[in-house]
């Protein structure tokens, strides 16, 4: 059986005896990652591109305040984030709250080394379109694709995940309080506070003046109804993975 040219079978499918456009490139899928461990960053970065065609992985982070700024960045805002969950100093959950409370577009996956019930509630809480182990690439990629077909992961531990303009529909529309209601420059002179760095040293590295620290000091103790700076600060490190 002799099987035709493919130039020839075109032109005898065309009535007009012309050749088809060439089909349309994959649109390419914007990918990025955060997560503190610099092993599990390059691996993935690796296998992802590998793994789906199409798929670029655009930047990686170490650091969710960083994470926060690029996805929210018009010039490299992804399509899908990873986020691992435990970051140092910002955790996952938060970073998914406050990119989920600010875009409704992008999709994002927790994944973590931890058991996935001491996660699964809180990333669902915070926007997170699904949540994943990190112990197995075959099922961290099974999850992924599924968020991109479908746009949210499988339940885990008995617990659904939101689309993501749902999920940022009602975060938007829940009151903001305690540390969701600080702002970013608020934020980053807690954590500073919480390293035990002095309001002069916080001035001096934010290259802002040590008033406009004290300023910032008053405003956090009010948000967070702290009578103290210290008080302040504790509330922090027990509030800032919720």
């Amino acid at each position: 059986m002799t099987i035709p040219d493919a130039s020839v079978a075109a032109a005898d499918a065309n009535p007009r005896g012309g050749r088809f456009p060439e089909p349309a490139p994959a649109p390419t899928i914007r990918m990025a990652i955060v997560d503190n461990d610099a092993i599990t960053l390059h691996a993935l970065s690796e296998l992802l591109s590998q793994r789906f065609r199409g798929v670029t992985v655009i930047w990686s982070a170490s650091d969710g305040r960083e994470a926060i700024a690029h996805a929210l960045a018009t010039a490299t805002s992804p399509d899908v984030l990873l986020v691992d969950m435990s970051l140092s100093g910002m955790s996952g959950i938060r970073v998914c709250r406050e990119i989920r409370r600010r875009n409704d577009r992008i999709r994002l996956l927790g994944i973590t080394s931890f058991p996935l019930d001491s996660y699964a509630r809180k990333a669902s809480a915070a926007g997170a379109q699904g949540l994943v182990g990190k112990e197995s690439m075959r099922t961290l990629f099974d999850t992924l694709g599924r968020v991109l077909a479908t746009g949210v992961g499988p339940p885990q531990c008995g617990v659904e995940f939101e689309p993501a303009a749902q999920a940022h529909r009602r975060l938007r529309e829940e009151p903001p309080h305690g540390v969701d209601a600080l702002s970013p420059m608020e934020l980053r002179v807690l954590q500073a506070c919480t390293e035990g760095k002095s309001q002069e040293r916080i001035a001096a590295e934010f290259g802002i003046v040590s008033g406009t620290v004290r300023t910032h000091v008053k405003r956090i103790k009010a948000k967070l109804h702290a009578a103290t700076l210290s008080h302040a600060v504790m509330l922090w490190l027990t509030m800032r993975d919720e």
